[in-house]
Order: C-alpha cells, then sequence, then structure tokens
C-alpha cells in the first residue's frame, strides 16, 4: 500500500514540530522512481518555515517511508535504520568532539526525526539533492575517484568504532546490545532459491569461459549453498569488528562535485543493513558492486587508500591502529570475509544493472516473500555487462585469496 499524501504532509509536520518552527507551509515536490528506492517510499516536499526568533527558512526534506506490506514481516529492517540516526551517529558525533576532533565523520544527510510503531517507519531527512549532491549512474562502475572518496569515508566512520570499544568499551558494548545482523533476518525461503539459482548460473558462464579454477570455486559455494556460505560469515563476529553501513552499492551514494567530475564530498545514504563485524564485509561489498576489471586492477591502491584513512582518523582519536587493526589484519579479513561481497554481488547484479522499467510495482506485494521472489525475478537486461562484471569479480576473488 502507498504512502498517502495526507500521511507524508503529517509526517513532516511531526518533523518540523520536533525542530521547534512555529509555523511552516508544505508543498509535495514529487517522488522517486522505484529503482531508487526498492523497500521504501521516497517522497520530496519543500518546507518553508520560520523559527521562533522569527528567522524565515526554506527547507527541502525527503520523506523515506516504509513499504506497509513490508514492515510487519521484518520490521528490524527498518528500525535498525532509525536506530543509526536517532542513536548510533549522534553518540559518534559525541564521541568524536569529546576527542577535540576538528574534521569529524558527518557523511550522512541531517535527519530531522524518524518516527514508527508496528505499521510504519518513516524517517524526515534534508533533501541532499537540493543541496548540490547527485546520484552517480546506477548502472556504470565507480571510478576511482569516486571509490576512493567513499574509502576515505568508510575508513573514518569504521575508525570511529574501534577507537570508541578502545577508551569505552562498556559505553560500546551498551549501544550495540542486541545488535543482530537484519541481513541474516532477510534470508526467506525465496532469496535463499534465489541466490543459489543466480549462483548456479555464475557456474555456468565462469564455465563457458574455460576457468576450471573460476569453476571450481564457484562450483564449491553451490554445493554448500551460496545462502549457507553468506549466513556462516555474517554470524561470525571478530574481536576487530566495527558498525557497518551494510548496503554499499550506486544508489546508496550521493556526491557533491562543485564544478568539476572529481567528486569533493559523499553522502552515505540507507542504513537499514547497518551491522557490527569485520570492516571487510562493507570494503568488498563496495568494491565488488561497484567496479568493473579496470578498477579492480587498482585493488591494493585503494585498499590502501582505505586503510590510510582509518588509521589516520584512529590514531587522531588517541588509539593506535598497529594495536588494534594492522593492515595485516586487514589483509587477512579480506581472504577470511571477502566472499560475502562476490555473493552479493551474485545475488545483486540484475537489479544494479535492470532497466527501470524493468522494476515491478512492490505496493502490490502480498508480503516478504512475494516482495523477494519479484525483486529477484527482475530480468537481467544487460546480459554482456552482467557476465564482464561478475567474471572480473570472481577473478579477482580467487586471485587475492591465493596470493
Amino acid at each position: 500500500m502507498e504512502t498517502t499524501d495526507q500521511e507524508i504532509e503529517t509526517y513532516i509536520k511531526d518533523a518540523m514540530d520536533h525542530q521547534h518552527f512555529s509555523k511552516y507551509a508544505i508543498a509535495l515536490t514529487g517522488e522517486s522512481e522505484n529503482s531508487d528506492g526498492f523497500a521504501s517510499h521516497i517522497n520530496f516536499a519543500t518546507v518553508s518555515a520560520t523559527t521562533e526568533e522569527g528567522i524565515e527558512k526554506t527547507i527541502e526534506v525527503v520523506v523515506k517511508s516504509s513499504r506497509k506490506n513490508l514492515i510487519q514481516a521484518n520490521p528490524s529492517l527498518y528500525g535498525r535504520e532509525a536506530y543509526i540516526y536517532e542513536t548510533i551517529l549522534p553518540a559518534f558525533t559525541k564521541f568524536q568532539m569529546q576527542n577535540d576532533i576538528k574534521d569529524i565523520f558527518d557523511s550522512v544527510p541531517k535527519c530531522y526525526k524518524t518516527m514508527s510503531d508496528d505499521t510504519m517507519e518513516v524517517l524526515v531527512m534534508e533533501n541532499l539533492k537540493k543541496n548540490g549532491y547527485d546520484l552517480y549512474d546506477r548502472k556504470r562502475p565507480l571510478d576511482l575517484n569516486h571509490l576512493k572518496l567513499i574509502l576515505r569515508e568508510y575508513g573514518k566512520f569504521h575508525a570511529i568504532s574501534f577507537a570508541f570499544r578502545d577508551k569505552d568499551r562498556s559505553g560500546f558494548e551498551k549501544l550495540v546490545t542486541n545488535f543482530d545482523d537484519v541481513m541474516i533476518q532477510y534470508f526467506v525461503e525465496s532469496l535463499r532459491k534465489t541466490i543459489n539459482g543466480y549462483m548456479a548460473k555464475a557456474c555456468d558462464i565462469v564455465k563457458e569461459v574455460g576457468d576450471k579454477k573460476l569453476y571450481e570455486t564457484c562450483y564449491k559455494v553451490l554445493q554448500k549453498g551460496a545462502d549457507v556460505a553468506a549466513i556462516e560469515i555474517m554470524k561470525i563476529v571478530e574481536p576487530e569488528s566495527a558498525m557497518l553501513h551494510g548496503d554499499g552499492w550506486n544508489n546508496n551514494f550521493v556526491y557533491k562535485y562543485e564544478g568539476s567530475k572529481v567528486p569533493s564530498k559523499v553522502a552515505i545514504l540507507d542504513w537499514q543493513l547497518a551491522r557490527l563485524h569485520s570492516p571487510a564485509l562493507d570494503i568488498s561489498y563496495l568494491i565488488y558492486a561497484t567496479c568493473s576489471e579496470e578498477e579492480l586492477k587498482h585493488f591494493d591502491e585503494l585498499l590502501e587508500t582505505y586503510y590510510s584513512s582509518f588509521s589516520t582518523f584512529l590514531t587522531e582519536l588517541g588509539s593506535d591502529p598497529e594495536k588494534l587493526f594492522p593492515y595485516s589484519t586487514l589483509q587477512k579479513h579480506w581472504k577470511k570475509y571477502s566472499l560475502f561481497g562476490v555473493l552479493t554481488l551474485v545475488a545483486y547484479l540484475h537489479l544494479i544493472l535492470c532497466d527501470d522499467e524493468e522494476v515491478p510495482d512492490f505496493d502490490e506485494c502480498d508480503d516478504q516473500a512475494d516482495y523477494t521472489e519479484k525483486l529477484m525475478a527482475i530480468k537481467i537486461t544487460e546480459e554482456s555487462e552482467y557476465r564482464k562484471r561478475l567474471i572480473a569479480a570472481i577473478s579477482h576473488y580467487c586471485s587475492y585469496i591465493d596470493s
């Protein structure tokens, strides 16, 4: 069921009241395409507001609301993002300020208010597109400038967890109590069936290439079950773990360019899959979901970019990266966990490359299983690109774990 205009206005009013504006006028300005928000409705509005001091402001907002037919089936998937904005990010900001960090990690949109109950989950946030930020083409691989920008922000974000735990273990543990991996709950029967179906397709593709080693690697995963392999990884929580973004594909980043094709800033969107795990999961998801063969040639450079940002920021926070998470441990984690990024690509590459018109109306889904079946049944519309991206990722994974 689609969110009505009246409901959207009510959500915005609640958010503006929460911000203590004395008066405001709301004008709804549109909504996103289905392919921009598979699990949520995205609506836009302009708010003409007046502060209690009489200062007039124009505020551009995004209203992100759960699909009502999905939230009851998987409420934790939606509640996680609200918790990130309400609790985790404010705690991380406070921690950075207490440690006199000048250039803090704040690469997220401002959240004016979250609202939730058993029937809905809503976030009212600033519309960064109106502040000069743009999406990157969903289908195109990210170039090195965009990748490095994200990796530097991931490095800062992950470093906060390590430093927080190092300086205030009990405080950090309190933040992540009962912080189960929501992705595990997402592996309903229809997704189990689909991810193994796409792994079988991956086996066929690499077999046609004639690379015996690639085929054996894929077939070994298929025999175990791609879903089983993914869940095994997700259930492990290393001592060297961090709060992760969890969903690093093109649509979940927006960039500011300021007159250049080289991005100067990035904002990270969609925190529904945030969880506690090795940073290697965030990095492998990002790299395999957004890179072609050309970018993967620069893997060492990308990993070093991430770690340089991580270690520098961790040092600024007053902790020792060599003690808490040396580069050698990151490399070990990559070999141990980067399969997760490959499995994610196998499961979702057809969505990354699909045409907009192939995306179904998810409001017509009856439940979580129906939604997942429709999501995973979206046609592969760029078969050649699909094969190239898949082979490049699997080839890179195989070459690195044997190095």
